[in-house]
């Protein structure tokens, strides 16, 4: 069951409003009905309805109707109950914060014995052996109860268990089997009643809180969201009728758990946050950085224990302490010897340096030995006394030279080198080591140039492989897998860098080999010894890959993908694999399409040759003519005639801009026909089913004008053509 079952739309107003005035963004929001069983569009109509009310409501009408929600529900923790967003460098303060605590208030809980009753708590007194009854009975504002046959009884300002005691004496007299334990009195406290109490002082939310009875002092702390920046975690204060009556450290819960369970509100009473006497700030090497408050009597041992202690990396000889004066800064060293007798001063920040990364007697060894690493300095160990710590050399160290990398007494950073040959040899080359040295012996294969064959073509795995002395092309072939299935092993050829050696850019650069090889890659009598960087191409052989397919679909009877069965052949031969056309495909509207763009062609007139990955596609045949621009119409119209003038017509003829010596026709193969001019004679692209004609549209000024630029233009051409007539005449 969801959260929101057992709320009324008056609860989810106040929720919903709280949260708002907290400062929660829209998501928060969302986030938190979510979780209660809204989801997005019931939130979004609820927020509607929610912003409409407050914009009819004044705020005072808004402030009324929470109040009076607060005296109908006994647990009104609900309008609270949003987490505070807060970030505080304070220690403490980032208690009100987490949601995830125990302390929001709840009257799910064992009615503690010291709770005291009074007005508006319910009992419910329950009989239970020879005499079986139930009574709910309800704490009137004078404070008593009215019990069926026992009578009135006055209760309130009594704990539950000294209530009972009494009930217990005035139900006996009525109901005799109670006091020989044949029946039983149970007294349960069945609903609380609701107490208001007012948070005061320096505290993040001050104001009113309507809590139940039951709540303890974590409880109601944990709503009004602590104190604020200003405020004192250690110093809170509960006062009742004027009177201070107990006083709180929170620190002592948050460093110890103690927490003061015995103690129960009243009605009316207040908790009261002064300010903070003492800040002092934490850092560096401690275990929790921080800002803490400090008690008047507590000194810097006393804020160590708060923070944790030192960390490990803690530098314990000495601490630095910044101090706030009455015109500048000032730092203070103080030995931790002290830290007991010292009293911070509020602004205080106490500073505990790390201990830096250097040793006083560390080496360090690397490379060709058999256990690298780090290693103690002691007194007059050498070069080869260190070796021997680290087990020795290996088997593949460069004995010829190594170096020590080394910082003199002016940290000046030193290279020594050494020949372990030479110093195995003469005992007064060893070198003695100093504190920080680090020795490097390298491998021998670090010292040779890197020796190597490639292979390409149609071999199994080409690449880079490492060459060795006495391999021969049949050995390079069989370490990169063996051939290939489409490989020519009659034709392999062996790229050589040329060993003409001049100070000059020269114009031969290699060497070719064309050699053949046993398929099975046996040792052929005729041996061909590889060198270092040769280059081996094995060719591929002719024809042994597919020429590739095109995809056929759309009005064919057998749509699909089908292989090219020669290089040269046509769309119209694919199309006839493909089973012909179907009674409703058109050759003349076939679409081909390569790399996604659609190629302009007509199979009625000449042969398309197609390439590896074209796509046929047969549209059904379209009987319409689509007419699109400068008409009163776009639309499609059935086709009847070739003639383009009557698709113009029957959509509604051209508008006054429109340019009809630039229409143009779309057929549906991709070809696009424009409209063309000889003299004075226009002649109109032939219109076919499935064709689109464009009218393009100009300015309708410059169409007049035009129009008697061509006026004239014929008049003056036929006027010439006239007196030439005439001319041939005579």
């Amino acid at each position: 069951m969801s959260a929101l079952s057992g709320m009324n739309e008056t609860q989810l107003f106040q929720l919903w409003r709280n949260a708002s005035k907290m400062g929660l963004t829209e998501a928060e929001i969302l986030k938190m009905f979510t979780e209660m069983g809204l989801n997005g569009s019931q939130y979004l109509q609820m927020k509607k309805r929610f912003e409409k009310k407050v914009e009819e409501t004044s705020e005072a009408d808004l402030q009324e109707e929470e109040e009076n929600l607060n005296e109908m529900e006994t647990d009104t923790s609900f309008l609270k109950s949003v987490p505070t967003r807060r970030k505080s460098n304070v220690f403490g303060i980032q208690f009100f914060s987490n949601a995830k605590n125990t302390f929001s208030p709840g009257i799910k809980l064992a009615t503690p014995a010291n709770y005291v009753l009074g007005p508006d708590d319910q009992l419910q007194l329950i009989l239970t052996g020879m005499n079986e009854s139930v009574q709910l009975l309800k704490i009137n504002a004078d404070g008593f109860i009215n019990i069926k046959y026992a009578g009135i009884v006055q209760i309130a300002g009594l704990t539950i268990e000294k209530a009972e005691q009494l009930i217990k004496r005035k139900m006996s007299g009525f109901y005799p089997y109670i006091a020989n334990g044949e029946t039983t009195l149970t007294v349960v406290l069945n609903r609380y009643r609701t107490i208001r109490v007012a948070v005061m002082g320096e505290a993040y939310r001050p104001g009113n809180y309507q809590v139940p009875g039951v709540a303890s002092l974590f409880n109601v702390l944990y709503l009004t969201g602590g104190p604020s920046e200003k405020g004192s975690l250690r110093n809170i204060q509960i006062i009742r009728a004027g009177k201070k009556i107990t006083e709180l450290d929170f620190y002592q819960f948050l460093l110890h758990g103690a927490m003061q369970e015995n103690f129960r509100f009243q009605d009316q009473d207040v908790i009261y946050f002064p300010f903070y006497n003492k800040h002092v700030s934490m850092s560096g090497a401690v275990k929790r950085p921080s800002v803490y408050e400090l008690k008047d009597n507590e000194s810097l041992k006393d804020l160590f224990s708060i923070a944790g202690g030192f960390s490990e990396n803690a530098y314990q000889q000495r601490l630095k302490i910044y101090q706030v004066g009455s015109l500048q800064r000032s730092i203070k060293d103080l030995p931790v010897s002290e830290m007991g007798t010292y009293l911070p001063q509020n602004g205080d920040s106490v500073l505990v340096d790390a201990l830096n990364d250097t040793y006083s007697n560390k080496l360090n060894i690397q490379g060709a030995v058999r256990v690298a690493g780090d290693y103690e300095l002691t007194k007059g160990l050498t070069l080869k006394g260190l070796i021997e710590k680290a087990g020795g050399v290996k088997e593949n160290a460069y004995l010829n030279r190594g170096y020590i990398n080394r910082l003199d007494d002016q940290m000046q950073k030193q290279l020594i080198g050494f020949d372990l040959i030479e110093m195995n040899k003469t005992k007064e080359l060893d070198i003695l080591l100093q504190k920080n040295d680090s020795v490097y012996i390298p491998f021998v294969d670090n010292m040779k140039q890197q020796q190597y064959i490639q292979l390409e073509g149609a071999v199994k795995n080409p690449g880079y492989y490492e060459f060795r002395k006495g391999m021969l092309l049949e050995d390079a072939l069989l370490i990169a897998g063996g051939l290939a299935l489409d490989a020519d092993f009659r034709k392999v050829e062996v790229l050589r860098q040329y060993k003409g050696i001049v100070d000059s850019l020269q114009d031969k650069m290699l060497n070719s080999y064309m050699l053949s090889v046993d398929p099975s890659l046996k040792k052929s009598s005729k041996e061909f010894f590889l060198e270092e960087k040769d280059k081996i191409v094995v060719t591929k052989i002719l024809n042994t890959e597919s020429i590739g397919t095109v995809k056929v679909g759309g009005e064919v009877l057998h749509s699909g993908n089908y292989f090219l069965n020669s290089r040269s052949e046509t769309a119209a031969e694919v199309i006839e694999r493909a089973g012909g056309l179907t009674p409703f495909g058109n050759i003349a509207q076939v679409k081909i399409y390569r790399n996604g763009i659609l190629v302009g062609i007509d199979l009625q007139e000449e042969k398309y040759r197609l390439n590896a990955n074209d796509s046929i596609v047969v549209p059904k045949m379209e009987p319409l003519v689509e007419v699109d621009g400068a008409v009163y119409n776009h639309q499609f119209v059935q086709y009847e005639s070739p003639n383009l003038r009557y698709y113009i017509s029957s959509s509604g003829g051209l508008t006054d801009k429109a340019l009809l010596k630039k229409a143009y026709v779309q057929y549906s193969n991709g070809l696009n026909k424009k409209t063309r001019r000889f003299l004075f004679f226009r002649h109109y692209p032939i219109i076919k089913p499935g064709s689109k004609i464009i009218v393009p549209s100009g300015d309708g000024v410059m169409n007049k004008l035009i129009t008697s630029n061509n006026i004239s233009a014929v008049l003056s051409s036929i006027t010439a053509l006239v007196s030439l007539i005439v001319l041939l005449k005579k």
